[in-house]
């Protein structure tokens, strides 16, 4: 991760290219820079929404993004581009062994229920060889009562092995989540989440001692992100369901949760304050979890769908109203891989972390709408 700053209220600027997404639209959770409002493109943003293709997709064979002088050829994107930019040249690859792959994307059904996810390595790392950071996992409960989504930020100061704390965080989190019980959730969802969170950091801990010694704690240091999500009892009515449950998140460091309703977004964690961010001091493993672990209820009424992100995402909600129209038009109906990776690939001046994102959407498999190739 990288570290930035914001001199006074943070804002962003003014779009040096008008990017094909509307620079209006829904208001997220702690935004502070309004961009102007254009009618006819907030019109064409609902009209997006309501149909999940919208004008955006109509033309991209005709868009060519400004990588593609530096001699190699990528696919065009619509995606917006917002600020001052300047073409980026050839991306280095690391030589790292325990380097992640630059892409990663999935799509599927899990226990009846859309799932999404995207992970793109920021272009910090990218300008300097070094490995992305970002892990993305999900699971269903063995009693299917829920699903839980969970993403893994490793800390950028140690960049040869922090993505190696990430992933085994990632993967022993969802093995201890995969445990969990509709009954104990109802019951103590905090208590519940908080000892995934130490199974997960102990089991961690193990790992390094037995196979990855003389690494210590801060070695493998990552945020983090756990959200489970209920799933409706067998014979249960889907709608009643979902407006009377409601899903639980915990999370140690700066990646968030937020929710997704008619192109508007909630976030049951707060923004990062004014002043500098990426600037983690909670992070797992570590000796006392549930020192540094925060929970949050997550209100499912009326929500189209959850999403679970690191920081370098979450910032560009919190801050971009045109990364947030972007979002919500890509976002308003289920996505394959491709639809996922492309719905990342915006520029934001300023923004040069990774991005991840791991969605699922609320609407029963009968549904869901069917996009056109």
């Amino acid at each position: 991760m990288s570290l930035k700053w914001w001199r006074g209220p943070r804002e962003e600027p003014s779009a040096a290219t008008a990017g094909p997404a509307s620079p209006a639209g829904p208001s997220g959770s702690g935004a502070t820079a309004p961009e102007p409002a254009d009618t006819q493109d907030t019109q064409d943003t609902q009209d997006t929404q309501q149909d999940g293709t919208g004008t955006h997709d109509t033309h991209s064979a005709e868009v060519v993004t400004a990588e593609q002088g530096v001699g190699f050829a990528e696919l065009p994107t619509e995606a917006p581009r917002t600020g001052p930019l300047s073409p980026l040249p050839a991306p280095l690859l690391t030589g790292l062994p325990t380097g992640l792959p630059g892409m990663r994307a999935d799509g599927g059904l899990l226990r009846g229920r859309w799932i999404a996810a995207a992970s793109l390595t920021g272009t910090s790392h990218l300008l300097h060889g070094t490995s992305g950071q970002d892990v993305y996992r999900y699971t269903a409960t063995h009693d299917g009562s829920g699903l839980v989504l969970v993403v893994c930020d490793g800390l950028g100061s140690r960049p040869a092995t922090a993505q190696t704390g990430a992933g085994l965080l990632a993967s022993y989190l969802c093995e201890a989540a995969a445990h969990i019980t509709g009954q104990r959730m109802a019951e103590v969802p905090q208590d519940v989440l908080r000892e995934v969170l130490a199974t997960g950091n102990a089991a961690v801990r193990r790992h390094r001692a037995a196979v990855l010694e003389p690494l210590t704690d801060s070695d493998l240091a990552a945020t983090v992100a756990v959200c489970w999500l209920p799933l409706p009892a067998e014979g249960e009515d889907e709608g009643v369901a979902r407006h009377a449950l409601t899903g639980h998140a915990v999370r140690v460091g700066d990646c968030n949760v937020f929710t997704l309703a008619r192109g508007r977004y909630e976030a049951p964690f707060p923004a990062a304050s004014e002043g500098p961010a990426n600037v983690v001091t909670a992070y797992l493993p570590c000796e006392d979890p549930a020192r540094v672990a925060e929970y949050a209820p997550v209100a499912l009424a009326g929500v189209d769908a959850v999403v679970v992100t690191t920081d370098g995402l979450a910032i560009d909600l919190f801050d971009s109203p045109s990364v947030r129209t972007w979002l919500a038009s890509r976002w308003s109906v289920p996505c394959g891989p491709a639809r996922m990776l492309d719905s990342l690939r915006y520029r934001r001046q300023g923004s040069h972390d990774d991005r991840t994102a791991l969605i699922t959407w609320s609407a029963p498999l009968d549904h869901i709408p069917r996009l056109e190739p």
